[in-house]
C-alpha cells in the first residue's frame, strides 16, 4: 500500500517475527494488517476440476486465519483484513480503516 507512505504513515512489511507474516505491520502499536487473495482464502468459486483437492486446501487456509487472528488477538494485537478485491475497488476506505486503528491506538493524555 504504497498509499500509507505517501501520506508519511510507515510499517514493516512481511513480518516473519509476527503469527502469520501479515502484509502490512505496525509493530510498536501491534496491528496487523492482512490482504487476502480471494482465491487461496477460499473467499471465490471452488474450482469444479479437482474439487476434492482444492475443498479441503481452501478449508485449511480457512481454519489457518482464524487460527492466526485469535494468536494475534490474544497476544493483544489488532487485526485487520481486506480482500484484494476490496483494497482494488475501494483502496480510500482500506487507507482511512487503516488509519483510523492507527490513530485510535495513540495513548494521547490531555
Amino acid at each position: 500500500m504504497r498509499a500509507l507512505t505517501e501520506l508519511g504513515i510507515y510499517y514493516s512489511k512481511h513480518q516473519k517475527s509476527v503469527v502469520g507474516t501479515p502484509d502490512i505491520v505496525f509493530k510498536r502499536k501491534k496491528i496487523a494488517v492482512f490482504i487476502d487473495s480471494e482465491f487461496w482464502h477460499g473467499k471465490a468459486h471452488i474450482p469444479k476440476k479437482n474439487y476434492d483437492y482444492w475443498f479441503p486446501k481452501f478449508e485449511k487456509n480457512r481454519a489457518r486465519d482464524i487460527r492466526v487472528n485469535s494468536l494475534l488477538a490474544e497476544a493483544g494485537w489488532v487485526v485487520i483484513r481486506f480482500t484484494e478485491k476490496e483494497v482494488k475497488k475501494d483502496l480510500l476506505y482500506c487507507i482511512e480503516k487503516i488509519l483510523s486503528t492507527v490513530f485510535s491506538s495513540l495513548n494521547v493524555e490531555k
